[in-house]
């Protein structure tokens, strides 16, 4: 005869079937939709909003504007020596990177200034400071290439300063330290 305690029971308590696949094909599609809706994002840029914090919300008039200009115009003087040495220091080869970092230095000021809030004024301080850009971008390329820069190509990226020095100073702003 044999003992109860050979017999196995009927009850056998068993860990529950693992679920690796399962839990790995889950985990899988969750991280493949999270990258695609991480490259969306960044191909879009964002949202609108980062767009708009880059740049001061429109507000005020031209007048005001030009007077924000005025003082980027003197702060960038300042701290941009080259930049108040005037127009014939921009011609110099031996100043390429100092001029090109004051021009930087001076759209980014200005870009800092809100634009007018009417839309008339906002275009005419917008041409500007589009202005200032293809300045900074001139400059950026005389500094970034490895090629010989000519005197044609500073001739023309100063131009392009100067153009831009003079547009503020047509709506009113005073750049006089700017030279």
């Amino acid at each position: 005869m044999k003992l109860l305690e050979d017999v196995p029971s009927a009850v056998a308590h068993r860990p529950p079937p693992r679920r690796t696949r399962l839990t790995l094909g889950v985990a899988a599609v969750f991280l493949l939709v999270a990258a695609v809706a991480g490259v969306l994002l960044v191909a879009s840029g964002g949202s609108d909003d980062t767009a708009a914090d880059s740049d001061p919300r429109p507000s005020g008039t031209l007048t005001d504007w030009a007077a924000g200009v005025t003082d980027a115009c003197t702060t960038v003087a300042a701290e941009q020596p080259i930049m108040a040495q005037g127009p014939e220091v921009r011609l110099d080869v031996a100043n390429l990177a100092a001029v090109s970092a004051g021009t930087s230095a001076l759209v980014a000021a200005v870009h800092d200034v809100p634009v007018p809030a009417e839309e008339t004024e906002q275009a005419q301080a917008g041409a500007t400071v589009t202005a200032g850009d293809q300045a900074t971008q001139a400059w950026a390329a005389l500094t970034d290439t490895s090629a010989e820069v000519t005197q044609d190509q500073i001739t023309q990226a100063a131009e392009l300063t100067a153009g831009f020095v003079a547009g503020m100073t047509q709506l009113g702003a005073n750049c006089a330290p700017i030279g």
